[in-house]
């Protein structure tokens, strides 16, 4: 099933976790959830697959609450009501999760929360983008999460002039 004309319902809810897990529930998912996914594909992730010119990887997606508990998600993830997903990108063969942030910004795009998760801001190891498709609750939050320090750190951060930076205290 499409979700979108470049995204289907398939790689949102890939996981090779829950394969190896049989987490059959995962492949299986409630109709509020396709829906939700439907509209973060159309809303978000399209118009940014769009503007790049190239194919968004999909690492994470929908994640039912029992693959969600054995990943180590936060319990009240959006993954699980399949609203968020985590991407990366790649051009030419090199990583460049940053310019999904960047463009993310660049067209305006809504959301409830981009975290630019692990790695350094200028070269995080992927992008977490979540969508609330009510329109409600997309508050444009961004966060880097620092995975160098125990417990890891989501630290709030700006955009300006084409960067992010750490929001001063």
């Amino acid at each position: 099933m499409k979700l979108s004309p470049s995204f289907s319902l398939a790689e949102m809810l890939n996981n090779q976790t829950a394969v190896r897990h049989g987490i059959t529930e995962q492949f299986n998912p409630p109709e509020d959830v396709v829906d939700s996914l439907k509209a973060l594909c159309k809303k978000v992730l399209q118009p940014l697959r769009d503007s790049l010119g190239k194919p968004i990887t999909v690492s994470s997606g929908y994640r039912c609450p029992r693959l969600n508990t054995l990943v180590g998600g936060s319990p009240t993830s959006d993954h699980m009501f399949g609203r968020a997903a985590d991407l990366n990108f790649y051009d030419n063969g090199k990583e460049d999760n940053l310019r999904i942030a960047k463009e993310v910004m660049k067209l305006g795009l809504p959301f409830k929360q981009m975290i630019l998760e692990g790695g350094t801001l200028d070269s995080p190891r992927w992008i977490h983008i979540a969508y609330d498709p009510s329109g409600k609750d997309n508050r444009q939050e961004i966060l880097f999460a620092d995975f160098s320090v125990r417990p890891k750190a989501y630290k709030p951060l700006k955009y300006k002039d084409g960067k992010f930076s750490l929001k001063k205290k």
